[in-house]
């Protein structure tokens, strides 16, 4: 072994749990056989369907990641985690180990692509015309670009040298089909090496503010900045459908990139050095480039500093154009928005955001199109000049979307569709129809589509009676935005839960629908809603059998303030209440509002299958328990009141309301409830341990519990500590963990990425716990970031979930014993794996 490998061995023994004391060296263990079943269970597909509506691509998620693919080599640099070998995300999200292509015309000529040596794909999608399916391929030496030629059932490897996906699976097709843009490496020896430097890490202020949130695996020296700069550097190219590449420029950090709808611009975003040690690489300095397609550098459409210099404020936007796009409805113009503030929503005005416009050749002044009183957050184009906008204000947590004809003079006037609260899923109209339009013979982009003198859009309907699915027309004046009442198309039938996929054709009206009942998984159905022809085109595997008989139930109940709330019962199969009431595990996440009303909403469905995950609570209902998951936890903050100014009072009023609910029902046994959490659920867990004596133990995962440590705010906390000290220290558990007197057991990824939530702040309240005299058990699993991927990380997270609820909740509370853990764990313990 090399002195380097021994410094960095000795290094890491002396930093690791291994060498804490009372430390329990540990293996990875196997939770009860039903625990297992829910882990080894079949994932839901993905579908893509082809342009012009011919085929639906069913993509088979890859099973979960073993502790080994964890643990291979990665580099952490400006909120990346990638593999330098490669030149991928060292963790990718969505991948896929097998594609099969249904044929909607003819159900007898469906296709399983051939995937060569058990590869794993990504970035799945159709080519413009759907004459290909491209994806990505992913082994361990690279990422190369493939496209499958329906026709010819044939698969290209369009690359010759391999991708630079460090900052995403990504490439763009020509909208003529004849072309793809993608980042390629740049040759071996124009890499930067990467070579040991030991000098002094040196940080500096200006006098700036720079209030920005806590961030992990950030830059931190010179040669952190130049290996991120060698490691993303990239050449960003069209290649043909022959392989023949032209390159867009020099190489740079691409971060992003989009085409004209006629095929001759393409915006380029590039990140700038300096880089910063405060924030991610996507709030880096930038540049935003225009260049021909034929490789040209054209003009800098802007020059945008670092976002680490953005102002405080929930809207509160960097300075300069952003949101620059290209409007889908027209061959080559371009759309951006403009703070009128300078990007600081303290500022009080009558017009926050403007929207403007700049056609080719662009070198003309740009058009206003409208200004706004709200920050600007999404742009939508529609057909006959109509442009969808919709606007934020995050403080009174309010949103409205608005039409807005372009074809007028400039700064026109918004026409209201409609306004709501951002959490109020009542009065949520869903996603609007798009589609690709031709205009005289040329394909453009994806544009709002106009039916019958009106806008279509579909959602999931909820209300108090429950989800109901729809398909609405919103009929307005062409050229004259007036909304009138909308029409429904299509709505769920009452028995069944049934939500659009896709709209495959108007008239007649033919839908893809999921359809779902509570007894039967959701399954892939093509619809005709004249002729009421169906086909089935995907079925879910069958349901757990350890789960069969299983009863679910909403329950309604309200606060002590009157404030109605919600959870969902899961019951054991042939649990009769006259057998006495059992042991339960409660499971919420708190979420603030604004409005009371919206607070007490409820998305619900008694005909909703009931997908068991295995990071969830009702997994154990296998085990006998109770489980009363999606406990509602609002945190109300009406008028000028913050929500978080309450926050202990109402957590532990929606716990003490939930559980008296279940006792009352006869469910419960009042001594025996746990509460569990992920996250922010996780801080919940922890304060109502320390601030209640409503539970028997918490289970906590992947939690914060001191907030000084995330002093520039948390979840939708604005203000920060040095605002509302008081706040910061009595909303912290960590300050009050002297009055944690029920045992905790606390879970941690040892490489959580999540803002806020350092593996620090678990170790933290563990040894304070500790320290007290408490009850807790800190479990940190190795490689894993904020939620848990490995399946031996999964398995045993569920072992150790199972056997904490075994020994504080099936035993009487004066009876408890530590036999749960074989006699040889200690309540405060610390476990670690090797």
């Amino acid at each position: 072994m090399s002195r380097k490998s021994l410094l960095k061995f000795a290094l890491i023994a002396i930093c690791s749990p291994l060498f804490i004391s009372n430390a329990i060296s540990s293996t990875y263990k196997l939770p009860s056989q039903p625990l297992q079943n829910v882990v080894e269970q079949t994932k839901n597909v993905s579908t893509r369907l082809s342009p012009d509506k011919q085929w639906l691509a069913v993509l088979t998620p890859r099973t979960h990641l073993t502790i080994n693919n964890l643990a291979a080599n990665e580099r952490k640099l400006a909120g990346l985690r990638v593999s330098k070998q490669s030149l991928t995300p060292s963790r990718v999200k969505y991948s896929y180990s097998a594609i099969e292509l249904v044929n909607l015309n003819n159900p007898t000529t469906n296709i399983q692509l051939p995937l060569a040596n058990n590869m794993q794909v990504a970035n799945v999608s159709f080519s413009p015309d759907s004459r290909f399916l491209s994806y990505i391929g992913l082994t361990e030496i690279g990422a190369n670009l493939y496209i499958y030629d329906i026709a010819k059932d044939a698969t290209t490897q369009l690359n010759t040298g391999r991708l630079n996906a460090t900052l995403g699976l990504k490439y763009l097709w020509k909208n003529n089909s004849k072309g793809i843009f993608t980042n390629l490496a740049i040759a071996h020896d124009t890499q930067a090496k990467s070579t040991l430097a030991i000098a002094p890490n040196i940080s500096q202020t200006i006098g700036k503010k720079a209030p920005r949130r806590t961030y992990q695996d950030l830059l931190k020296n010179p040669q952190d900045e130049a290996e991120f700069s060698a490691l993303t550097t990239s050449q960003l190219s069209l290649i043909d459908l022959q392989g023949n590449s032209i390159a867009i420029g020099q190489p740079a950090i691409n971060i992003s990139y989009s085409l004209s709808p006629d095929d001759k611009y393409l915006i380029v975003k590039r990140v700038k050095a300096p880089f910063s040690y405060m924030v991610k690489y996507y709030d880096f300095a930038q540049s935003v480039e225009l260049f021909s397609t034929s490789g040209e550098h054209l003009t800098t459409l802007a020059q945008l500093e670092s976002s680490e210099y953005r102002p405080p404020g929930s809207d509160s936007v960097r300075k300069g154009p952003r949101l620059i796009h290209w409007r889908t409805d027209k061959p080559s113009t371009l759309a951006f928005v403009k703070a009128l503030d300078k990007g600081d929503s303290r500022l009080k005005t009558a017009f926050r955001d403007q929207l403007l416009q700049l056609s080719a050749p662009f070198n003309q002044p740009a058009t206003p199109l409208t200004k706004t009183p709200w920050r600007i957050s999404k742009v939508q184009w529609g057909e006959l000049n109509t442009a969808v906008i919709t606007e934020r204000q995050s403080d009174k947590k309010q949103m409205r979307v608005s039409l807005l004809d372009t074809s007028a003079n400039s700064n026109q006037q918004l026409s209201l569709w409609y306004q709501k609260a951002i959490r109020d899923t009542y009065k949520d109209p869903g996603r609007l129809y798009r589609q690709t339009i031709d205009i005289n013979g040329e394909q453009l982009g994806r544009v709002v589509k106009l039916y019958n003198d009106g806008f279509l859009h579909y959602g999931l309907g909820a209300s108090p009676q429950g989800l109901k699915p729809f398909l609405k027309s919103l009929p307005i004046e062409q050229h004259k935005p007036q909304v009138h009442k909308t029409q429904t198309l299509w709505s769920s039938a009452n028995d069944k839960l049934e939500s659009i996929k896709y709209v495959v054709n108007l008239e007649p009206l033919q839908l893809i629908i999921s359809r779902q009942t509570a007894d039967t998984p959701p399954e892939l159905v093509m619809l005709d809603t004249q002729s009421g022809l169906e086909r089935s085109l995907y079925k879910n595997a069958k349901p757990l059998q350890a789960y069969k008989g299983m009863t679910r139930q909403l329950v309604n109940y309200t606060r002590n303030d009157g404030l109605p709330l919600s959870g969902i019962l899961y019951l054991p199969a042939n649990y009769n209440k006259a057998d006495g009431p059992l042991s339960v595990l409660m499971w919420a996440y708190p979420r603030e509002y604004k409005n009371a009303e919206v607070a007490s909403q409820v998305n619900y469905s008694a005909n909703q299958y009931q997908h068991i995950s295995s990071k969830g609570p009702v997994p154990f209902v296998a085990n006998g328990y109770a489980i009363f998951d999606k406990v509602a936890m609002p945190i109300v903050g009406e008028g000028n009141e913050k929500p978080n100014d309450s926050f202990r009072d109402q957590l532990v009023a929606n716990a003490s309301a939930a559980i008296d609910t279940l006792v009352e029902m006869g469910v419960a046994d009042r001594e025996r409830v746990a509460i569990g959490g992920h996250s922010y659920g996780a801080f919940m867990v922890a304060n109502l341990l320390a601030h209640s004596d409503l539970f028997a133990a918490g289970i906590a995962r992947s939690g914060a519990y001191n907030r000084s440590l995330t002093p520039f705010g948390f979840q939708h906390e604005k203000r920060n500590f040095w605002e509302a000290p008081s706040l910061y220290q009595q909303i912290s558990p960590f300050t009050h963990a002297d009055k944690i007197d029920e045992p905790l057991l606390l879970m941690h990824g040892e490489m959580d990425s999540n803002s806020g939530t350092y593996p620090m702040q678990s170790a933290r309240l563990f040894k304070a716990i500790r320290g007290l005299g408490g009850q807790a058990r800190l479990v940190t699993f190795p490689y894993e970031s904020h939620s848990y991927k490995a399946k031996e990380s999964i398995m045993h997270m569920l072992w150790e979930q199972e056997n904490w609820l075994e020994q504080y909740l099936k035993q009487a509370p004066s009876a408890k014993t530590d036999t749960a853990f074989d006699q040889s764990v200690i309540n405060d313990t610390q476990v670690t794996f090797h």
